[in-house]
């Protein structure tokens, strides 16, 4: 039995070491791609970067992950389960790191600080807890996919210039309303948690939900209950929905900014905006670790349909890559020197020992 256990946990990190290496090649071999088609024009680009422009990007980029930091904790006050500032940084630190490095991208990130989380809530608002990073994630990509509908149709004329290979050029007004028609879809998939009472009126979905509510011992009904007060906070969900279009999701395009101007090139805000956007989009593929490889080819594709030069796209998004790993490794100190042990103040909440 000794035996069987310890072959089981070996295949399992096995399993697990394949899926990370499987990412990491992935997303690597994308950047690989982009250095190794112009290479000697992209260094000549670099060759001309002024560094100092990396403090502002870099600045920008760590700007956005304290607003999301701050959003979760937002959040977590509506709901009773406090964190302090410093907490809420933390564990959102650690998301990134995770969502780096762990099979599931974004969602990898997410199932950790749900873990961490519900072990620091008070006894009785475990579940809510974790809740709280759901909802999160779900103001997150309300606010990514609003702002995706609202500049795609303006973009509609660069992305038709898009060259993909293997595609021809006329097939993408194609991808481009099917694109649109994901984004709306998501955007409906995020906000149907909160008609959950509506749903119960038809058959399957209150059979479903009675299902789950009785496996998961009434944890389904809490949940329903959870949204039903952030519900009641429509006006801070909309606040924080609209912040988070500004401060997180336009704050990540603001790197680009910095980085050509450090590179001396001409360049359309309104161009940067929508590669970047849609390219986070295609960063939420779980596939990729944190995005990266094909937020990098689709942000490329579409800066160079836009009348960019190719080196100076590649050049820009290697960059904006190396920034972006640095912060998100940075999460793994916040992990190695926070544990997530100490459990969070706030009071108790009936119905759970």
């Amino acid at each position: 039995m000794t035996t069987s256990r310890k072959s089981g946990a070996f295949a399992a990190v096995l399993k697990k070491t394949f899926a990370v290496s499987l990412k990491l090649a992935v997303a690597f071999g994308a950047v690989y791609f982009l250095l190794l088609r112009d290479s000697e024009k992209v260094f000549a680009v670099f060759g001309r970067f002024s560094p100092g422009w990396l403090i502002p990007a870099a600045a920008a980029y760590f700007f956005h992950m304290l607003v999301v930091g701050w959003r979760w904790k937002k959040l977590t006050a509506i709901l009773g389960v406090e964190l302090s500032g410093k907490e809420a940084c933390s564990l959102t630190f650690q998301g990134y790191f995770f969502s780096l490095v762990i099979p599931g991208g974004a969602i990898g990130g997410d199932v950790v600080k749900m873990g961490v989380v519900s072990r620091r809530a008070p006894a009785g608002s475990k579940a809510e807890g974790a809740f709280t990073v759901l909802m999160d994630r779900i103001i997150g990509m309300i606010a990514l996919f609003v702002l995706t509908l609202v500049i795609l149709p303006f973009g509609c004329g660069t992305l038709m210039r898009v060259e993909i290979p293997g595609v021809a050029a006329t097939a993408n007004e194609y991808w481009i309303v099917a694109f649109f028609l994901l984004c709306a879809a998501g955007l409906a998939a995020s906000g149907i948690i909160f008609f959950h009472r509506q749903l119960r009126k038809i058959t399957f979905f209150r059979a479903a939900m009675d299902f789950f509510d009785r496996i998961s011992s009434g944890m389904f009904s809490r949940m329903t209950a959870a949204t039903d007060i952030y519900a009641a906070h429509w006006r801070e969900l909309t606040w924080l929905t609209v912040v988070s279009v500004f401060f997180v999701h336009i704050m990540t395009v603001v790197p680009f900014f910095f980085l050509f101007s450090g590179m001396q090139v001409p360049f359309g805000y309104f161009n940067v905006i929508l590669a970047v956007t849609v390219g986070n989009i295609i960063g939420l593929l779980p596939f990729l670790p944190a995005g990266v490889g094909g937020r990098d080819l689709t942000i490329v594709a579409i800066l160079v349909a836009a009348g960019m030069n190719a080196p100076d796209a590649k050049t820009a998004m290697l960059m904006y890559t190396a920034i972006l790993l640095v912060f998100n490794l940075l999460g793994g100190a916040f992990f190695v020197f926070d544990r997530g042990r100490k459990p969070a103040t706030g009071g108790e909440k009936n119905g759970e020992s």
